[in-house]
């Protein structure tokens, strides 16, 4: 293999580790968390999200893939983005301190006016190490990541079970959150050689903004419209029913953010090294696409075939009510891995300025979507959702058809098979085993039976993919 594919075949292995072990971590102990607390705990942590996750993404300003864009980035870049990030960080949290009676106002929940100044800190602690893992990213180096990610998620972890046997409520949540993000922090700097320098350069500053502007543009949009539900459900209805999205949200998140992050951090530094050349673009495009939709497919549908058993397993009867808003969430999901790959395509070829207009697109589509279902309950509104990222999906492919005639439908061409595949397979595997009245019992028969009876039908039917897969670890085996 080439060096490039080489870096590329490291990168998706070590980031395929992260994300599968963080996860794992985030899955199991999420578990036990969700026995040991309340819907309506959830449900208060998720009115305040989208405060969080907008002061996360100013804090950032779209340094992070406007360093990764920069093929020249130096020293001065590195230590003048650090210096900013951080002096807006502090500004971030000063601005949510002051309006946390305001926000405990909107929902009428005074408990969050101290949950908001505490989890806030976060802002602060998070921006201490953005340089260290964009370098990293940079270098298509995922491996001191999946340390960094893997030790910390089992610090928050531990520290949040612990609150949770102590009866914090609540709060239990809110020190997972804080605990796990300083221990990332920290063990960046611990497992980074980069020091930031005594050095502000505007001049440097203002061509990364250029760039990272419209970044920062499109993360707002994003991430004020992707949380939006959870303000219009903690506005309209009880904490205890946004706890129940929030679950359901969680379950679906899971196999799709693993699957997103491994194949746009991997996808996006490989298509900054090849775009200039249309066929080699739509090449890494279109295996990208097949290979997200090989693995990501089985996982889903087994989310939408078994989400009674699921939950009802994993979570105990106090949580059933997500079963539906799960079996919905997750269709519409499983696009959102394939768009990631077509932004990617967009921000490599330096045009940020269309991902900023896909951005504004779909956030019309949501507030349609939130317009037209929110006075209908929830289960409505993840119906809204799903039509929503289904439209979405076509926008998002729009400049991929374009450019190197690689469009939407032809997309849902090369992902059709996967999803024929996975519909059959898990659905025999629920009816073949619905004689078992043991519900673990029966869910561990039907997840084993999918898995092998899909991997058994990818080898028949001759995917590509477990080919890739098997020269990406044998490429790795090799170099060590």
């Amino acid at each position: 293999m080439s060096h490039l594919k080489k870096k590329a075949a490291s990168g998706v292995i070590w980031s395929s580790i992260d994300k599968s072990s963080t996860m794992l971590i985030q899955f199991v102990f999420g578990i036990i968390l969700a026995r040991l607390l309340l819907p309506e705990d959830y449900g208060l942590i998720g009115m305040i999200t989208i405060f969080i996750t907008i002061s996360q993404a100013l804090v950032e300003s779209g340094f992070s893939r406007a360093l990764i864009q920069k093929k020249d980035a130096d020293q001065v870049d590195y230590s003048t983005t650090f210096f900013f990030n951080f002096l807006i960080s502090l500004v971030i949290y000063g601005i949510l301190y002051i309006s946390a009676p305001l926000i405990a106002d909107f929902y009428s929940e005074p408990l969050l006016i101290d949950l908001v100044k505490v989890v806030g800190l976060n802002v602060i602690i998070s921006s201490a190490a953005i340089i260290q893992r964009t370098i990293l990213i940079k270098k298509i180096n995922f491996k001191k990541q999946a340390i960094v990610n893997i030790l910390a998620g089992l610090v928050g972890a531990l520290v949040g079970i612990g609150c949770a046997l102590a009866d914090f409520g609540v709060w239990a949540l809110v020190l997972q959150y804080l605990s796990r993000n300083f221990a990332t922090s920290v063990l960046f700097w611990i497992l980074s050689d980069w020091r930031p320098s005594m050095i502000f350069s505007i001049p440097a500053l203002k061509k990364l903004f250029e760039f990272g502007s419209k970044i920062l543009a499109s993360t707002l949009l994003y991430s004020a419209f992707q949380n939006i539900y959870l303000v219009v459900i903690g506005k309209v209805y009880k904490s205890e029913e946004l706890g129940y999205y929030t679950r359901a949200t969680l379950f679906k998140q899971i196999p799709a953010t693993l699957v997103t992050t491994v194949m746009q951090n991997v996808t996006f530094p490989v298509l900054v090294n090849v775009i200039d050349d249309d066929t080699q673009v739509k090449k890494v495009m279109k295996r990208s696409i097949k290979l997200t939709a090989f693995l990501l497919f089985p996982m889903m549908t087994v989310l939408i075939v078994f989400a009674e058993p699921l939950v009802m397993v994993l979570l105990t009867e106090k949580w059933l009510p997500t079963v539906i808003l799960l079996q919905i969430l997750s269709i519409g999901v499983i696009f959102f891995p394939i768009n990631a790959i077509n932004s990617n395509f967009i921000n490599a070829k330096g045009r940020s300025d269309l991902f900023l207009k896909l951005e504004i697109i779909n956030n019309i589509l949501t507030i349609i979507a939130i317009a037209v279902t929110y006075r209908f309950g929830i289960n409505t509104i993840a119906i809204g959702y799903v039509f929503a990222s289904f439209i979405g999906f076509f926008t998002y492919a729009y400049y991929s058809g374009k450019f190197i005639k690689y469009s939407g439908f032809v997309q849902l061409i090369d992902m059709l098979p996967y999803a024929l595949v996975s519909g059959i397979v898990v659905s025999i595997s629920y009816y073949l085993w619905r004689f078992i009245d043991d519900q673990t019992l029966y869910l561990a028969m039907g997840l084993i039976t999918s898995a092998i009876g899909y991997i058994i039908c990818a080898y028949v039917l001759k995917f590509k993919e477990l080919d890739d897969i098997k020269e990406i670890i044998q490429s790795k085996l090799k170099k060590k």
